[in-house]
Parts: structure tokens; C-alpha cells; sequence
């Protein structure tokens, strides 16, 4: 017995001793962690508190804003600061949580180098770092992470090349997103040795060389995001094999050859976008045609193949045996003939088209459109299309954007369309229509529109005051949140170089009304100057008589103002003053008279806007006014009738391109306003309104799977092309 229970005594011990070492292990763990995310809260900002308030000694720090543990052990094995606004760098202590499996740091503000020491999380199954300002190379902390699904480090300022032993160091990789960095160099081949990838976006870098033919070896892939790279050479055919992909953007490339027809293999196919390439392939219906092998696509619902200038041929009738689903089609900027196939009005669910740029002549089918209650954009712009606008238009309750410019269209102006009720932009721009606008407007027509282009016509009459009075959306502030974002792309022509601009907005963000260039006459109607949220007007190369009314002093918004080559007389109303944002002023070649307004806006202006007056005077002029011409006082609004005229010179010219890009039931729409200021003068009005009212605009996609711009993006394009400086 006495042995026995020396044997039990001693036994009681080992499992004592047992239990206070794993109890000091443990804890000596759990005061690992804590120190570490400790120390990372001493290494950010936190404006908005979350961790300031939160991660305290004196609260367990498994019940830390953003901390997971695990039940057993309480080591911290998730840490999710998505979009806290924090800001700082990441230190590396960050190495010594061994038992992390999630690392989400999204949607902040964290920069620098990332710690070689994040290395050691090798039981990391989960990281983003997306929308930050990390920078260096990515090989110098992905190390072996055997276990690891997802890798997210979009949005960054990543440098260098994609590590060539990226599926040696991450064997388990099923989503890879890298876009909108500034990684450089040859997609490697070694990255297609990751036979579990479903989704890749390396858009918006600098990547170069070809698309290997391995691409093939990515069975499993749903997602091949490439767009806005250099990458070279032909689409390999071996990327017919990758039968299960439904997203492919290869846009914004330098590929050359032909469109493989084997494309149609890819069955699952909901989105393609081939745009801005070199790419060339034949749409007839005698051969079969990459489009013609897209009907095999039965869920396409995006077809993109815009800008590439060797696409040619014609639209085939058999057009319509593309998917019933499609919502997107743009071929744009291509070099198709022949006419616009009514067929396409079998895609009854259609919400974008977009035919601009190419040969297209005849006449529009009265069947394009017959259908369509979804069509929200129709651009048929800078093609030879002639006859009358249909009337199945109307038929589209929903269009937003309409552009017909730069055709031969001949028609009276289409009044019909005003029973629209979410019509914002109508562009008519560079045609022959003609007669009088202002006997077929209706008290309710075109309450939303936005921006109205009938410049370069032959449109006569008085200007149309009832017109002017139903634009509600130019009178009253409204505010339409619908999710949806616009590509702008800003095209500037100066002193012969053009500059453009891309960026991303919420509309509306121009406002404007452009009547050049034709033949209305009589007195502007006063009524104009209701529109307070109108930003630029050209009522230039007509023949409108008459005074400027002083009502145009409420044009509060009005950034630009071209009035000239008409035969306006009269003082300047001294109320142009109150136009505190008014940056363009034209008043070329009329007949007004007395001293020039001064203050605020008028005291930037120079000679050059009141050039072809020779009864004005006073500063900036040489010519000094006379005693008994003193500057006109304010006034209140002045009666004048409604006002034409033909004549030729350098205005200010809107050119109108939309672009929208979307994919499945988050279909974004979006409009991009291509402005081209043909003047030797330089256009700050838009360059501030860019700075002012886009800087702070900039943002991703909505969505699931967001591709968002840079987010340095405006201030650096507007620098880099020197025109706000």
C-alpha cells in the first residue's frame, strides 16, 4: 500500500505540474496576441474610435471590436478592420499570431512596406488588404501559405513583378485580385500551375508580354479580369478550354489577330469584353464569325467589342440568335456597314446599345426598338444614317440617353419624345433637321432633361419658350440616389493637343443646353433664366435681336456662357455680375453697347470676350467710356419675347460619347460626356469643375465584386496633363 500510494502521489504531480505548464503556456499566448494587437493599435489612426475605445487591457480581447478567438484555446485566429478608416502602418509584431485564419484590413487608409514577418501566418486561409496605399513588392511577404483561398490586395501601389512561384507559395489559391496597382512585367507561366483557381483580376496594372497558352490549364476559372494592362500577341485559342468561365475582360490591351471563333465554347459566357484592342474578324453572315458562335452563349447578357477599327463587315440578320438574356452591346468605334439589323429588337431585355463610330447607313428600323421597354442608352452617333428618327422610340419608357449625332438624319424636330418620362440627355447634334421648335412642345414634355445638343441644324423659328419651361430638371433641385456611378471621359482639345480625362462620377454632373449653329431669331425668351441648375449654355451662330435679358443674372450654376455671332443690342446687364461661377464668357461679334459690367466674374474676363462689339467700353476694353455712359445699374427682370440665325466660326462644341459596363443584376449605368472645347483659350471653368466637383467622387463599381478606379486618379490626370495649373 505504501508503494501504491507514493506511486498515486507521484502521478498527481507529473498531471499538476502538466496543467500549470500548459495553463502558463497558454496564457503566455494569449498575452502574445494581445501585445500584438496592441501594438498595431499604436501604430494607426483611428478617427472614427473603433479600436481607441474598445481594445483595452481591461476588457478580454476576445471581445475586441473586429477580433475572433477560438472557442478552445482563446487564440486570436480572425481580425476583420474592414473600411474602419484607420490609417498608419502595419508593424511586425503582426508575425506573431500564429493562429490567424482571416486577415480582412480592406477599405482603409494603411501604408508602406508590408513586414517580411507576415510570413510566419502560414494558417492564413483569408487576406485582404484591397484600397490601401501598400506599396513594394509582393514577394517580399507572401511567403508558404499552404492553406490560403482568397488574396485580395486591389487598390494598393504594389510595384514589380507577380511573383513567378506564386502557386508554389499558395497550392490552395482560389481567388487572386490584384487590379489597380502598378505591378509590372510577364503574366508568369507559373501562375497557371494553380489548378484551383476560379477567379483572377489583374486589371489596371502595367502587365506586358502575351497571354501564355497555359491560361488553358485554369479548368475551374469563372473570372479572367486582364483589362487596362499592355499584354500583347493573340488570344490564345487554349482559352476555349476554360469551359466553365463566365466573366471575361480582356479590353484595354494591345492584342492583335483574329477573334478566335472557339470563344462559343464557352457556354457559360454572361460577360465579354474585347474592347480597345487591335483585334480584327469578319461579321458577315457568309462565314461563320466569332459573333455568329456566340449564340452557343445561351446566358450572355454583355458584349463588348468596341474600338477595334479591323472588326468589319456587316450585322447579319442572325444577330438575333444572340442570347435573349443580352442587356449590353457596344460596337462602337469599329468599322461595320450596311444597316442597323431591326433584328436586335428581338433582345427585348436590352438596356444599353451602342452603334456609334462605324459606317452604318439607311435608315433605323422602326423594329429596333419596338420591343424594348428596358432600352436605357442608344447611341447610333458618327455614322451615315439617314431618313427619320422611328417612332417605336416611344416604346421606351425607360431611355435615359439618346444620341443620334454626326448622321444624315433628316426630320422635324421629334417632339414625340418628350412622353418620356426618365429622358435626361437627347443629342441631335450634326444633322439636317429643320423647321420650328416651338409649336410642337406640349406643357409636360422633357421635365428631365439635362443636357439638350440640337446644335448644327437647320432648326428656325423663335426659341421655343415653352420648352425652356418645362425643363424641371434645370429649375429644381432633385436628387436620384439609385446606386449608380457614370464613366466620364473628358476630352480636351487645346491649341491642338487633345487631352482626356477619365473618371468616375455621379451624375448629373453637367448640365447644359447647346442651340448653335442654326437658325433661330427674335429675342432670347426670358424665361432662361429660370434654369438656376443650368451650367452651360450656347445659344452662339444664330441671329437672335434683341437685349441679353437681365433674368439671366438667376443662372446661378452657369459656369459658360457663349452668346456670340448673333445680333444682340443693348447694354450688359449688370445681374451677369451675380454669376459667381461663371469661367467662359462669349460675346463675340454683336452689337452691344455702353460700359461692360464690373465685379466678381466680370473683373477675370478679357478682351477676347467681348471681341466684335465696338459700342462697349470700360475695362478690360482700351477704350474708355464717356462721362454720360455710366455702368447700367441692377434692375429688376425686364419683358422680351422669344427669340435664330445662321453663321460660322469657333464655338464651344459639345461631342457627346456614353459608355456603361456592367455585368448580370447589378447592371451599372453609365454615361461619359466626351467634351471637346475647340478655342485657343484655355477652359478652367471645366478644369475647376473637375477638381471641385469630382475629386472627392472617385469610387468602385457597385457590387459584389467591385473594380474600382485609383483612387488618385483625378488629381493625378488633371496634374499630369498640366491644364489646372
Amino acid at each position: 500500500m505504501g508503494n501504491t500510494g507514493l506511486i498515486m502521489a507521484l502521478m498527481m504531480a507529473v498531471l499538476l505540474l502538466h496543467f500549470v505548464v500548459s495553463f502558463s503556456t497558454k496564457t503566455t499566448d494569449i498575452n502574445t496576441d494581445r501585445s500584438t494587437l496592441l501594438a498595431l493599435k499604436a501604430h494607426v489612426s483611428d478617427p472614427r474610435n473603433f479600436l481607441t475605445t474598445n481594445w483595452s487591457v481591461d476588457i478580454s480581447i476576445c471581445n475586441w471590436v473586429g477580433v475572433t478567438c477560438e472557442s478552445r484555446n482563446q487564440r486570436v485566429i480572425a481580425l476583420d478592420l474592414f473600411n474602419m478608416s484607420l490609417s498608419g502602418t502595419i508593424p511586425p509584431d503582426m508575425g506573431n499570431l500564429s493562429f490567424l485564419t482571416r486577415l480582412n484590413i480592406g477599405y482603409n487608409n494603411f501604408h508602406d512596406l508590408l513586414p517580411v514577418q507576415l510570413t510566419n501566418l502560414y494558417r492564413l486561409r483569408f487576406i485582404s488588404m484591397s484600397d490601401n496605399n501598400f506599396h513594394g513588392e509582393i514577394s517580399s511577404w507572401v511567403g508558404y501559405f499552404p492553406e490560403l483561398q482568397y488574396l485580395s490586395l486591389s487598390n494598393n501601389s504594389f510595384t514589380g513583378p507577380i511573383p513567378s512561384d506564386m502557386c508554389d507559395r499558395l497550392p490552395t489559391l482560389k481567388e487572386l485580385y490584384l487590379s489597380n496597382n502598378k505591378l509590372s512585367g510577364k503574366i508568369p507561366i507559373g501562375l497557371f500551375k494553380c489548378k484551383g483557381l476560379q477567379n483572377i483580376s489583374l486589371a489596371f496594372n502595367s502587365l506586358e508580354g502575351i497571354l501564355p497558352e497555359e491560361i488553358g490549364n485554369l479548368t475551374t476559372l469563372r473570372t479572367l479580369d486582364l483589362r487596362d494592362n499592355q499584354i500583347q500577341g493573340v488570344i490564345p485559342q487554349q482559352i476555349s478550354n476554360l469551359t466553365g468561365l463566365k466573366v471575361l475582360y480582356l479590353s484595354h490591351n494591345f492584342l492583335t489577330g483574329h477573334i478566335p471563333v472557339t470563344l462559343g465554347n464557352l457556354r457559360d459566357l454572361e460577360l465579354l469584353d474585347l474592347s480597345d484592342n487591335d483585334l480584327s474578324g469578319t461579321l458577315s453572315s457568309s462565314e461563320r464569325s466569332f459573333l455568329s458562335s456566340l449564340a452557343n452563349c445561351s446566358g450572355l447578357t454583355t458584349l463588348a467589342f468596341e474600338s477595334n477599327p479591323l472588326i468589319s463587315g456587316y450585322l447579319p440578320p442572325s444577330i438575333a440568335n444572340l442570347s435573349v438574356s443580352l442587356q449590353y452591346f457596344d460596337a462602337s468605334s469599329c468599322s461595320i456597314s450596311g444597316s442597323i439589323p431591326g433584328e436586335i429588337g428581338n433582345w427585348n431585355v436590352a438596356t444599353y446599345l451602342d452603334f456609334s463610330g462605324n459606317h452604318f447607313s439607311g435608315a433605323i428600323s422602326d423594329r429596333v426598338c419596338k420591343r424594348n421597354n428596358d432600352l436605357r442608352y442608344l447611341a447610333v452617333n458618327d455614322n451615315q444614317l439617314e431618313g427619320t428618327l422611328p417612332l417605336s422610340l416611344t416604346n421606351c419608357s425607360e431611355l435615359v440617353f439618346l444620341n443620334v449625332a454626326d448622321n444624315n438624319l433628316s426630320d422635324t424636330f421629334p417632339h414625340w419624345l418628350g412622353i418620356l418620362p426618365q429622358l435626361r440627355v437627347l443629342i441631335l447634334r450634326s444633322n439636317r433637321f429643320h423647321g420650328s421648335i416651338q409649336s410642337y412642345i406640349a406643357t409636360s414634355s422633357f421635365s428631365k432633361l439635362q443636357i439638350i445638343d440640337l446644335s448644327h441644324n437647320d432648326f428656325t423659328g423663335l426659341l421655343p419658350t415653352n420648352f425652356f419651361q418645362n425643363l424641371k430638371a434645370l429649375k429644381e433641385a432633385e436628387y436620384v440616389d439609385n446606386g449608380n456611378w457614370y464613366s466620364l471621359v473628358v476630352n480636351l482639345t487645346i491649341k491642338g493637343l487633345e487631352l482626356e480625362f477619365t473618371l468616375k462620377v455621379r451624375m448629373p454632373l453637367l448640365t447644359c443646353i447647346d442651340l448653335s449653329m442654326n437658325g433661330f431669331h427674335g429675342e432670347i425668351p426670358k424665361v432662361v433664366g429660370e434654369l438656376r441648375l443650368l451650367q452651360a449654355l450656347n445659344l452662339s451662330h444664330n441671329s437672335l435681336t434683341g437685349p441679353i435679358p437681365p433674368s439671366f443674372g438667376n443662372l446661378a450654376a452657369l459656369e459658360s456662357l457663349d452668346l456670340s455671332f448673333n445680333k444682340l443690342s443693348g447694354r450688359i446687364p449688370s445681374q451677369l455680375t451675380n454669376l459667381t461661377f461663371l469661367q467662359v464668357l462669349r460675346f463675340w461679334n454683336n452689337n452691344l453697347v455702353g460700359p461692360i459690367p464690373h465685379g466678381k466674374q466680370f473683373d477675370t474676363f478679357e478682351n477676347d470676350s467681348y471681341r466684335g462689339n465696338l459700342g462697349l467700353c470700360g475695362f478690360p476694353l482700351s477704350k474708355e467710356c464717356n462721362n454720360d455712359e455710366i455702368a447700367e445699374p441692377a434692375q429688376d427682370e425686364e419683358d422680351n419675347g422669344n427669340g435664330n440665325g445662321n453663321g460660322n466660326g469657333n464655338g464651344i462644341a459639345f461631342i457627346w460619347k456614353v459608355a456603361m459596363m456592367g455585368y448580370g443584376s447589378g447592371m451599372v449605368l453609365g454615361i461619359s460626356i466626351g467634351y471637346i472645347v475647340f478655342t485657343t483659350g484655355r477652359p478652367r471653368w471645366l478644369v475647376r469643375k473637375i477638381e471641385r466637383d469630382l475629386q472627392n467622387k472617385v469610387s468602385s463599381w457597385f457590387g459584389k465584386k467591385r473594380m474600382s478606379p485609383r483612387k488618385d486618379e483625378v488629381p493625378q490626370l488633371v496634374q499630369e496633363q498640366g491644364v489646372c495649373m
